[in-house]
């Protein structure tokens, strides 16, 4: 067994002393409590040991843990695999459609009454509208906990009282889909062809391939984007109609007529019943072609007399391609309660019986999968959580320097773990980046029950007691330090779990995760540690001087440096009480300095929500002005992915042009998703990446792109502004418009050294003709607006005006003119109407036109006018510099009255999660003093467990300073795991003093010197293993670690800085707290006997010990 440090300095075993595994308390007698248990002596000293049969039945205690083990190994394979713990924003966006109307129309008719109902829903958080051209849609953002389709319902309910607020006109009601704003889709499946065209392609992906992955457990939606669905189009010739002497409108009426469906009735066959029908249904472009529109001298005309009537797609401006080549592309979200990795590895598993049944020159592709990267990052902690092991069995074995007592204490680490599946899998959690985190530090928690108490066993078995003898004495004594640490650390990682808001959600199962692993240790530290210890531990002296061997020599030298480390730490610490009065003020220092560190880091190193990571993704927002034409744009697309496929590091390059088939696209966009080769191909993160190309398309003309690297989490949202991922929301209360301060500001925000790619909601405009109908003269001629607006949009726009039904979907006859594609504004005013009388009259009778500038897009943000100007970030930039440059320029030049700024998107969530995690700090600190003053039944005692928590955040800030680490949630975690893991030390040497001054008698310094000594070896051990399970994580290797390093550093520093100095400040603290609180009694007594106080002289006969 290990050799001890000098047994002057450990002292005998406390016969009796502490207090039983049972979790009697200590009584707060001595200074500073509040009053004694009476009866705690007595128990103590009478050997009560509540685990005392589970220790004396050693295979009973090795079967309960081979069972809890095989039950956590159960669990482990159940679990599920997620990147991060479920985070379910509640959120459902309503859309609506009304072909032919502008922005400002669907703002003002449509998207207005929507949001007033829908704003009246309780637990509504923000509002957002976006209207376009033909349509608009609202996001509804509700508060965290709201239930999903709860909140869904509630939603249908406020559509169906808005329906008499909104237009006639509407083709149908909005739809509302639920969504989940912190996912990505987890997969998207391309479906190329060489052969097909782009409506036979869409339709094998709609009528076939959609079906089957919509049935795989866990799909939320299969969104089709890259294209539309078949249509009949119908391209008017408008010198033909004139020649004809028929409008547009009469066209439209004749195709509306010609293919209806509808229920005919019956007729009766004698006994028999027989159902009418008409073969009259047109399917294809040459059925539509011989129809009969009108009759001109006798003679029919056909449609194919004045159109070009063909087979193509509903919305010719939708396209994909993948690598180059013509696809559609399936954008598979997963339900906010299934598991993301099961629902891609189901989806994967579907597509080879999905290959059989779509036609021979099909490929189907599977890109854009994040689940590889989570596993792949999960697996890099799994090797973290073994790498881990090693160091923490490493630490132990040079301390305890035997096999048998390293395994004993091991053997707290299998368990701990097999616990903590348990909960997991009963829990409903997942095997994630937090929770896997959460069992690494563990790691460093578990052992340290165990070494307190195969350390205090091992002292009593130098004293001579048997091993059974000795554990059950240890586990008494020790017990009450073990519960005392075991509740303390419950107190810290509590609040974690309880609340609504974002940070809570997060770390949830990272807190319960840990805490199910730190109480089933204590249990196992109590029962069958001490139970192993009795039935295999040994304690083996110290070798002879003379001993021959390499491991004798070794073991010899050993302890020589215990002795020497333990005797430099005795002068220490005589130090530091003999200047106690100096070393109260450390905490105080401590506290100043760590608000200095931490301001420092922010100013420095900046912060955001979450490390960004490497996940080998990028998404790329390509944008243009209203006006470019839909093939010069789309050529433009084609450069941006030819650049991108040219990239080394570029694997495959998927590009959607316009929306998908929920209707949100918008016109002069495109998206791009760029999978990059694995991190081990290519020499470059994706950072330097997404840096590499933004320098490659500045220069090129008539589009705008913007680069993002995919992250999990904190990455902001796309869409809105020009691309970028954060936001800034301006809204006005006053009914002024935004557009100029919204253009002047983001001129102002483009000089920033910090941001590139910013981009405003007004950035795309569109030129317009403004058409003035002269109402007079139409209505002499019998014609009304609505007239006008029928014609204008027969000939300029695409208006479907029949449905074809076939047996397994439904398609639309689309109707649209050659001169929307070829004529100029002034050939407007040659559209031809029929009056009231039957002449055709030109347009150019009743209007005039202008031209005029308006923008592309009505933004509103919580019923007010809103703008958003969206950014991104220079390399090297945090987010929270970001917002500091944001606001110091604003706050340079104000914004006009009735103007307000809000951040959106990520940018709120940073200041949403800093708010949560100073109440989380602030309530585990308050909670903690609570806990321990019930626990020491004194309100001082716990100030010195308190006093040590400065020290460890120093140390913390200080090594992020160093290392430039950013200010995120992970630093957050390390704070609070910091305080439990430093708060420990001063719980071991306040509890051994406050005994040995109960019941040996001894005085406070005697007390405190010896408990310190006693426990400094201990002490040791257990932070070493704790930086241990930590140094894994901070060394940051293996996708994923940069989410992973930032706790590990600020771990590694707070363990270091709190070692050094925690050791000599806690016991000069609790001996202060005992001088100012005896001075207070002694005042207080001599006020009641009337006698007159004395000088300072008198206290120092009272307390010789503080001249030694």
């Amino acid at each position: 067994m290990a050799a001890a440090p000098a047994r002057s300095a450990r002292g005998p075993p406390r016969g009796g002393a502490g207090m039983s595994a049972g979790g009697e308390g200590v009584s707060g007698e001595g200074v500073g409590g509040e009053g004694a248990d009476g009866n705690a002596g007595e128990r103590e000293g009478s050997g009560w040991n509540l685990f005392a049969p589970v220790i004396r039945r050693p295979i009973g205690a090795s079967l309960m843990g081979l069972g809890l083990i095989l039950a956590g190994l159960w669990s482990f394979v159940m679990l599920g695999v997620a990147a991060l713990p479920a985070l379910d924003f509640p959120a459902v966006v309503v859309f609506a459609q009304m072909p032919g109307a502008n922005a400002q129309t669907m703002a003002a008719t449509v998207m207005t009454p929507l949001e007033r109902h829908l704003g009246r829903i309780p637990g509504v958080k923000d509002i957002s509208g976006t209207a376009n051209e033909n349509s608009a849609q609202v996001q509804i953002l509700f508060e965290f906990g709201i239930n999903a389709d709860s909140a869904a319902r509630d939603v249908q309910a406020a559509i169906n009282a808005s329906m008499s607020d909104l237009p006639a006109g509407m083709p149908s009601p909005p739809q509302y889909f639920k969504f989940d704003t912190s996912q990505l889709p987890v997969l998207l499946v391309t479906m190329t062809s060489s052969t097909l065209s782009a409506d036979q392609l869409f339709e094998v992906a709609d009528n076939l391939a959609k079906p089957v992955i919509a049935r795989v457990s866990g799909v939320a939606t299969v969104q089709l984007s890259g294209g539309s669905p078949r249509a009949v189009r119908v391209e008017l010739d408008d010198r033909a109609l004139a020649a004809k002497g028929l409008t547009a409108n009469e066209v439209q009426n004749a195709l509306t007529a010609a293919n209806v469906t509808s229920a005919l009735g019956e007729v009766r066959d004698g006994p028999q019943r027989l159902l009418l029908t008409t073969t009259a249904s047109l399917h294809r472009a040459t059925d539509f072609a011989g129809l009969v529109i009108a009759v001109r001298d006798r003679a029919p005309v056909r449609l194919a007399d004045v159109a070009r009537v063909f087979d193509g797609q509903e919305d010719e401006h939708q396209s994909a391609s993948f690598n180059g080549e013509r696809a559609v592309v399936l954008q598979i979200s997963k339900r906010p309660d299934a598991n993301a990795v099961a629902t891609v590895e189901a989806i994967r598993a579907a597509l080879p019986g999905l290959s059989r049944i779509v036609p021979a020159d099909v490929g189907i592709h599977p890109i854009f999968d994040l689940t590889e990267t989570t596993k792949s990052a999960l697996h890099e902690v799994e090797f973290t959580l073994m790498l881990s092991v090693v160091m923490v069995a490493m630490v132990m074995l040079l301390f305890l320097r035997r096999i048998g007592p390293t395994l004993i204490a091991m053997a707290s680490v299998p368990l701990s773990l097999a616990g903590a599946f348990i909960a997991m899998y009963f829990m409903d959690f997942s095997l994630n980046t937090f929770s896997l985190i959460a069992l690494v530090l563990a790691i460093g928690f578990v052992v340290d029950d165990a070494i307190v108490v195969i350390e205090n066993v091992v002292r009593h078995m130098e004293f001579g007691q048997k091993p059974l003898e000795a554990s059950l004495n240890g586990t008494r004594e020790i017990g009450f330090t073990v519960v005392s640490i075991t509740l303390s650390l419950v107190a810290v990682f509590a609040p974690m779990v309880f609340g609504n808001n974002m940070f809570v959600t997060l770390v949830r199962e990272f807190a319960v995760t840990l805490v199910v692993a730190i109480v089933v240790s204590a249990v196992v530290s109590l029962t069958v540690t001490p139970a192993l210890c009795g039935k295999y531990l040994r304690h083996d002296p110290a070798p002879a001087a003379d001993a021959p061997g390499f491991f004798a020599r070794l073991e010899r030298r050993l302890h020589r440096w215990d002795d020497a480390a333990l005797e430099l730490y005795r002068r220490m610490l005589v130090w530091s009480m003999h200047h106690r009065r100096l070393m109260r003020w450390q905490p105080l220092s401590l506290i100043v300095l760590t608000g200095a560190l931490a301001a420092a880091v922010a100013m420095t190193a900046g912060g955001s929500v979450m490390p960004d990571e490497d996940l080998g993704m990028m998404d790329v927002s390509v944008r243009t002005d209203a006006n470019v034409a839909p093939e010069l744009f789309a050529r433009r697309v084609r450069e941006v992915a030819t650049t991108l496929r040219a990239d080394p590091a570029v694997a495959n390059v998927t590009t959607i042009l316009g929306g998908g088939d929920l209707g949100a696209g918008e016109s002069g966009t495109a998206s791009l998703f760029v999978d990059l080769r694995p991190l081990r191909e290519r020499k470059a993160t994706t950072a330097e990446v997404v840096d590499r190309l933004n320098k490659q398309y500045k220069p090129l003309a008539d589009v705008e792109v913007v680069l993002n690297s995919v992250q999990f989490f904190g990455g902001g949202e796309r869409g809105g502004g020009s691309g970028g991922k954060y936001k800034l929301q301006l809204t006005s209360s006053s009914g002024s418009s935004l557009q100029d301060v919204t253009l002047r500001l983001a001129q102002r925000l483009r000089a920033l050294p910090q941001l590139r790619d910013v981009g405003t909601s007004f950035d795309s405009v569109g030129k317009q003709q403004a058409i003035t109908v002269d109402r007079e003269a139409a209505a002499r001629l019998g014609l009304s607006v609505a007239d006008v607006d029928d014609a204008l949009y027969n000939a300029f726009g695409q208006r479907p005006v029949s449905l074809i039904y076939s047996d397994i979907n439904q398609y639309r006859v689309v109707l649209t003119s050659a001169r929307a594609r070829n004529s100029g504004p002034e050939q407007l005013l040659d559209t031809y109407l029929r009056t009231g009388q039957g002449e055709m009259v030109p347009l150019s009778a009743i209007a005039t036109i202008a031209p005029a500038i308006t923008p592309t897009k009505v933004s509103h943000y919580n019923q007010l006018e809103s703008a958003t100007i969206s950014y991104n970030l220079k390399p090297g930039v945090s987010q929270v510099d970001g917002i500091r440059a944001v606001d110091q320029l604003i706050g340079r030049t104000p914004l006009p009255p009735g103007v307000q700024k809000e951040y959106s998107g990520s940018n709120q969530q940073l200041m949403e999660a800093a708010g949560g995690a100073a109440l989380m700090l602030v309530s585990v600190i308050v909670l903690m003093y609570v806990l321990l003053g019930m626990l020491y039944n004194s309100l001082f005692h716990p100030l010195v467990i308190l006093s040590t928590l400065p020290a460890a955040g120093m140390g913390a800030f200080l090594a992020m300073l160093v290392t430039q680490t950013q200010l995120t949630l992970m630093s957050v975690i390390a704070v609070l795991m910091l305080i439990g893991i430093v708060k420990k030390n001063a719980i071991m040497m306040v509890d051994f003093a406050l005994v040995a001054e109960r019941e040996r008698g001894m005085n406070p310094v005697e007390a405190i010197t010896e408990a310190a000594l006693v426990r400094f070896r201990p002490i040791v051990m257990t932070t070493l293993a704790a930086m241990g399970a930590a140094l894994p994580l901070a060394i940051g290797f293996g996708v994923g670690s940069e989410m992973r390093q930032p706790l590990g550093i600020a771990i590694l520093g707070g363990l270091l800085v709190s070692q050094l100095l925690t050791l000599l400040s806690t016991p000069a603290i609790y001996l202060w707290l005992h001088d100012r609180a005896e001075r207070k009694a002694v005042k207080r007594a001599r006020r009641e006997s009337g006698a007159a106080p004395q000088g300072r002289r008198w206290f120092a006969r009272l307390r010789p010990w503080r001249r030694a």
